[in-house]
């Protein structure tokens, strides 16, 4: 059996951006040219590989078993013939990662302009973030990185620290808590949950579990911004990072007035991670990039997060 590696090169484009014409996009190719080349790939492999859906493609269930040792393949023979040394600012490359949301209002934005300015030729793509979600993602290729929390990482995923941050609660300027809270009285409060994949625990929940308290769950959303705006509304309290309170979250703090509170029990820190697989470690330009990301979700504080604080399950 001949085959042609600018086939699994399509495939490949093809699985990452689920889509045939983005996919033609990025290999720089017409998109007859790729629907021609993914015919050919189907009458080689004996299966449809993809199957059409509303917003472009999904794989098949043979597609998506043979995919991991396919993107690691070819991911070994780039890394194989790349160059020693990758230059931002003529070569041209693509970069995917997801941002978790309390990072994400200030790191998507200060990453694409930071790549843009450097790296003109470099091509990004972001994707909402859940820890199972993006370690799926990188284990699979469709993720490069991502930075978020994780509790905990398979043994072929690398980590680095990035920044440390705690919880802090917040609520209505005429909440009844607002001037004195204690732990009873707050896991009788009603609360607003953040969690990107709507599971019903986050967190605040892990750390209480150690206290042997529950609190009641009203709401679950799945950005902190809409926390903040439900509990402008109503008597109801939300835990968010502080870094999201002191940055991105200012504006609503300070439009509604919202009080923010220290947590009336003891939490460890939460550490926010750049997390990425083997088969891009030595990569040039991937090496490049996690430094671009570093240097802008990190913080001298990062310093300190050199040591990985392994958290109570949560969503981030």
């Amino acid at each position: 059996m001949r085959l042609d590696l600018n086939l699994l090169a399509v495939i490949e484009a093809i699985m990452l951006e689920g889509n045939v014409t983005r996919a033609a996009a990025s290999l720089s190719m017409s998109q007859p040219a790729v629907s021609n080349a993914l015919r050919r790939a189907r009458k080689l492999t004996h299966d449809q590989l993809f199957l059409k859906v509303a917003n472009g493609v999904q794989p098949t269930s043979r597609m998506l078993a043979i995919w991991p040792e396919l993107h690691r393949s070819l991911a070994v023979i780039r890394a194989s013939i790349a160059p020693e040394h990758f230059d931002p600012r003529t070569d041209p490359t693509s970069f995917r990662i997801a941002i978790t949301d309390s990072l994400a209002a200030e790191a998507v934005s200060g990453i694409a302009l930071k790549l843009h300015a450097i790296s003109p030729y470099a091509r990004i793509a972001f994707s909402f973030h859940t820890n199972a979600n993006s370690l799926e993602g990188i284990e699979r290729g469709t993720l490069d990185g991502a930075v978020g929390m994780f509790p905990s990482l398979p043994r072929d995923i690398h980590v680095q620290g990035l920044r440390t941050d705690h919880y802090v609660c917040v609520m209505q300027s005429g909440h009844p808590l607002s001037k004195q809270m204690g732990l009873d009285e707050f896991v009788a409060a009603s609360h607003v949950l953040v969690t990107p994949s709507g599971m019903d625990l986050g967190v605040i929940d892990g750390w209480l579990s150690l206290h042997g308290r529950t609190r009641s769950i009203a709401v679950v959303v799945n950005h902190f911004a809409d926390a903040l705006r439900i509990v402008a509304g109503s008597h109801l309290l939300t835990c968010v990072p502080e870094s999201f309170v002191n940055g991105h979250g200012r504006p609503l703090v300070t439009e509604h007035g919202l009080v923010v509170r220290d947590l009336p029990f003891e939490t460890e820190k939460l550490v926010y991670k750049l997390v990425w697989h083997e088969r891009v470690h030595t990569h040039p330009a991937h090496q490049w990039f996690r430094s671009l990301v570093s240097d802008v979700c990190g913080t001298p504080a990062a310093g300190n997060a050199g040591n990985i604080e392994m958290l109570p399950q949560g969503d981030f």
